[in-house]
């Protein structure tokens, strides 16, 4: 047990999580079954390329359970307009179930819609790239996509149902797998910040007209954060492996539930720190990336820039760097497609990191620009010597 989970004073604490958490493979052919218990009008809605994996086992499980289906294509980008187009979509059918499929923006806009029109939200993650699934919480973005980080959205209720069938996870590309363990391993080092702190996690009390009082983290929330990063260091790679000849395995089984469960609770009971918030700053670089980057890629490089802030010892952040490049997560700026980032725009970057609803202020100490600006730059500088020595692992 963390000897900082516990305070001198008693506070209030809060824990939060989805109704029904249903993971295995396979688990799409029971879709009906399930969702039936919220209701029998489903409007479902995914990108083109999810669309065609996920439509024709799922019309076959809603007619053997009796339940009505709409399909949509979605735009890609968790934006206010594409949350107003779909609500009113699925308010025309007279859904009384929204299902996202998806990635995490899929996801996101799904919870979005089920809390803006009052009906139950259904997550279908196609990939394990983040912990979105589980959250109360949807990451909006600005038009067109790939969109600005604009703002978090708390909703006053998690998922109903989360699905996630392994095999299709599996099929997926090994570049997803990874990016959502670079995004669950954060939680350990951002949750241990929060704590340290003493600020508050992302349970409230109130939300409407708009969310006032956060809770604290409850010693289960920093437990969840620390049993992530031991599933990830202990069967990442080989789940990596898995990943690759997209095959189910029980080192994948297990780490897509890190992903996607552990390390959703984990961050929503406990609280983020510097390395979301770095990585909300780079969102304003990514169409300069080449290849385009995705959030779990940017966390982890948030992770590093947040424990150069925090000042720990260069043993701890060579571990992590030596960790990410053999799952194949990027640990400088090139490996981020970044190859002629400029002082200004690095400066950019830093400013945003640290705009004032950020959570980089939930570090224990005061963050400035400047701070974030120098941190990124000895990052980079130690994470090109890294390279060097420890090459990066490819995704494939």
């Amino acid at each position: 047990m963390s000897e900082f989970i516990f305070a001198t004073t008693p506070y209030v604490k809060g824990f939060i999580s989805p109704r029904r958490y249903i993971q295995g493979p396979g688990v799409i052919r029971y879709g009906g079954k399930f969702i039936k218990i919220f209701g029998r009008k489903v409007f479902v809605f995914a990108d083109e390329v999810v669309l065609g994996i996920v439509k024709e086992p799922l019309n076959k499980s809603f007619k053997e359970h009796e339940v009505d289906a709409v399909f949509e294509v979605f735009r890609k980008e968790c934006s206010w307009e594409e949350i107003d187009r779909l609500s009113k979509m699925a308010q025309n059918f007279s859904a009384d179930v929204v299902m996202g499929a998806g990635g995490g923006k899929a996801l996101d806009t799904a919870k979005a819609i089920g809390n803006k029109i009052g009906i139950p939200v259904v997550c279908l993650p196609t990939i394990a790239s983040t912990d979105a699934p589980t959250s109360a919480l949807s990451v909006i973005y600005t038009e067109p996509y790939p969109g600005e980080f604009l703002e978090y959205k708390f909703w006053p209720r998690n998922p109903d149902l989360i699905l996630v069938d392994t095999e299709i996870i599996a099929k997926a590309p090994a570049r997803f797998l990874a990016c959502g363990m670079g995004d669950a391993s954060s939680k350990i080092f951002e949750g241990r910040a929060v704590i340290q702190s003493g600020k508050c996690n992302f349970v409230w009390s109130e939300y409407e007209p708009e969310v006032k009082t956060p809770l604290r983290s409850t010693i289960l929330g920093f437990e969840l954060c620390k049993l992530t990063s031991e599933i990830l260091r202990k069967y990442g790679q080989a789940a990596m492996e898995a990943a690759r000849k997209h095959v189910v395995t029980p080192a994948l089984e297990v780490v897509i539930e890190a992903n996607t469960l552990l390390s959703g609770l984990g961050f929503e009971n406990t609280g983020l720190a510097a390395a979301h918030s770095i990585h909300n700053g780079f969102t304003i670089l990514e169409k300069k990336m080449r290849p385009h980057q995705y959030h779990g890629e940017l966390v982890t490089f948030g992770t590093i820039v947040q424990l150069v802030l925090e000042n720990v010892s260069l043993d701890i952040v060579v571990k992590y760097m030596k960790w990410a490049h053999n799952i194949g997560l990027p640990i400088n700026l090139e490996e981020l497609g970044l190859f002629d980032i400029t002082e200004e725009e690095l400066w950019k970057v830093s400013e945003k990191a640290v705009a004032p609803k950020e959570t980089i202020h939930n570090e224990p100490f005061e963050v400035t620009a400047e701070m974030v600006f120098n941190a990124i730059k000895v990052a980079d500088s130690i994470g090109r010597k890294v390279a060097k020595i420890h090459p990066r692992e490819l995704y494939e």
